[in-house]
C-alpha cells in the first residue's frame, strides 16, 4: 500500500510507483485524502482516480490533513490505516509526505508491517528555521521503526546516515524526469509555445518571460520574485506563475502595491509544463525549502536557464553556469541583478558533460532503483513467512 496524505501528491510521484509494483506482480492499494485532494484540479484528480479504478488499484480515502492542526482529523486516520492492515495484511506499506510518514508508520509499527519512507526533504535542513528542528525527534523515534529510507538530496543523506536508524538507507536522484527530451526542443515547438503563451495573456512581441511553476505557498516564496520585477523596472519582463494555492490574493496584492500588475500572470494549475518551459527566456525557482524539486529539472530538461534558490534540493543540480546560478532566496536585489544578466545575455546549449551528469536524474534510472527496492521488500517478506512456518 501507498500512503500520502493528498490525492495530488500521489498523482505527481506514483503513477510510475504503481505500475512497478503492478509489474512485480502486487495487488497494490492507495490511501490518501481523495475529499481534500490538493494542488489537482477537480477535473485532474477525477482523472486520477479514474485511472486508479482502470489499474485496479484498490482506493482508501483517508481523514488525513496536511499539518498537525487537524489534530482529531489524524487521530482518525490512524485508526483508518490500522484497521485497514489489520484486514490486508500488506507485505509492506510505502510511505510519503510528513504527516502520512508518521501516522503510517505508527500503524504499521503496531501491525509489524515493514515500511519504506521516501523523505521528499526533511522539515528541517542547514538553513531552516529553529522552530523546523521540532520535527527531528520525531523522525528519530520513527526511524528506528523503518526499514527503508529512501532520501532524495545530498544533505538529508549525510544527516540521515550519521543520525537516523532506519535498517537500510538509499540515495535516490528524486522521482524522475524524462530525460530524453534533455537538450532536444525543436525551433517550431518553441514558436509555437511562446505564440500560445503570448496569446493567452496578450503578451507584446518583445516581452521577456520568466517562469516559476509551483504552489502559491510561502516555502515557493513567489513573492521575492515580484520584488525582483519591480526593482529591474523594465516593462517587457513578465512574470507567468503556474500552480494554486492560498496565496493568490497576497501576491496579487503585492503586485499591484510595486506596480508590475500588468507583469504578473498567474497560470493556475496546468498540465503543460512542457510549453510554459519552451516559451521561457529563464525559469525561476524561489523556494525555501525543498526536497528535490521537479520543477527546477524539468527546466533543465526543457533548455531553460534556471536561476534557483541556493537550498539543498535546488543547487544539488544546478552543476555549473550552463545549467544556471543560485542566489540567497530572500535577496529580491541578488536576483534582480541575476535576472538581468541572463535576459541580457542567453546562455549557449549544454556540454555533452554536463548532459551525463544530468541523466542521474533521469526516470529510466529512478525506475530500476525502485524496482529493486520493491524487489527486496518482497525478499524479506519471504523470509519472514518462512520464519513462521518455521
Amino acid at each position: 500500500m501507498i500512503v500520502a496524505s493528498t490525492a495530488s501528491f500521489l498523482a505527481q510521484f506514483n503513477h510510475r510507483n504503481i505500475n512497478i509494483l503492478q509489474k512485480l506482480g502486487y495487488e497494490v492499494h492507495v490511501a490518501a485524502n481523495f475529499t481534500h485532494y490538493g494542488t489537482l484540479s477537480g477535473k485532474s484528480n477525477q482523472r486520477f482516480i479514474d485511472w486508479l479504478y482502470e489499474k485496479d488499484v484498490v482506493v482508501h480515502n483517508l481523514s488525513i490533513e496536511r499539518g498537525f492542526g487537524k489534530l482529531t482529523d489524524n487521530i482518525n486516520a490512524v485508526g483508518q490505516l490500522n484497521k485497514l492492515m489489520k484486514r490486508e495484511n500488506f507485505e509492506f506499506i510505502h510511505v510519503h509526505t510528513p504527516i502520512a510518514s508518521v501516522l503510517g508508520r505508527l500503524a504499521a509499527w503496531k501491525n509489524k508491517v515493514p515500511v519504506v519512507y521516501t523523505a521528499h526533504g526533511f522539515h528541517f535542513s542547514k538553513t531552516s528555521p529553529l522552530i523546523n528542528w521540532v520535527t527531528y525527534p520525531i523522525e528519530w523515534l520513527l526511524s528506528f521503526v523503518t526499514y527503508q529510507l529512501i532520501v532524495i538530496n545530498q544533505e538529508d543523506y549525510n544527516l540521515a546516515k550519521k543520525h537516523l536508524h532506519a535498517k537500510r538507507l538509499d540515495y535516490q536522484a528524486g522521482v524522475g524526469v524524462n530525460y530524453s527530451l534533455l537538450n532536444k526542443r525543436e525551433p517550431s515547438e518553441k514558436q509555437q509555445a511562446l505564440a500560445y503563451i503570448q496569446e493567452k495573456f496578450n503578451l507584446p512581441s518583445d516581452a521577456k518571460i520568466i517562469v516559476s511553476v509551483g504552489e502559491l505557498s510561502r516555502r515557493k516564496n513567489h513573492r521575492v520574485v515580484i520584488e525582483a520585477l519591480h526593482q529591474l523596472n523594465r516593462s517587457n519582463l513578465h512574470y507567468i506563475i503556474a500552480g494554486k494555492g492560498p496565496l493568490l490574493d497576497e501576491l496579487t496584492t503585492l503586485a499591484i502595491e510595486l506596480h508590475v500588475r500588468d507583469q504578473v500572470h498567474f497560470l493556475k494549475y496546468t498540465t503543460n509544463i512542457r510549453r510554459l518551459n519552451l516559451s521561457a527566456d529563464v525559469a525561476v525557482l524561489p523556494s525555501l525549502r525543498e526536497g528535490l524539486s521537479r520543477a527546477g529539472l524539468e527546466a533543465i530538461r526543457d533548455g531553460v536557464y534556471l536561476i534557483g534558490s541556493d537550498i539543498r534540493g535546488i543547487r544539488d543540480y544546478i552543476l555549473n553556469e550552463e545549467v544556471g546560478v543560485t542566489f540567497k532566496p530572500r535577496d529580491s536585489q541578488q536576483l534582480a541583478g541575476l535576472l538581468e544578466d541572463a535576459i541580457d545575455n542567453p546562455r549557449m546549449t549544454l556540454s555533452d558533460r554536463s548532459i551525463l551528469q544530468l541523466m542521474t536524474y533521469d526516470r529510466k534510472n529512478i525506475d530500476q532503483q525502485m524496482e529493486q527496492v520493491y524487489q527486496r521488500m518482497g525478499t524479506i517478506h519471504a523470509n519472514r513467512l518462512r520464519d513462521i512456518v518455521g
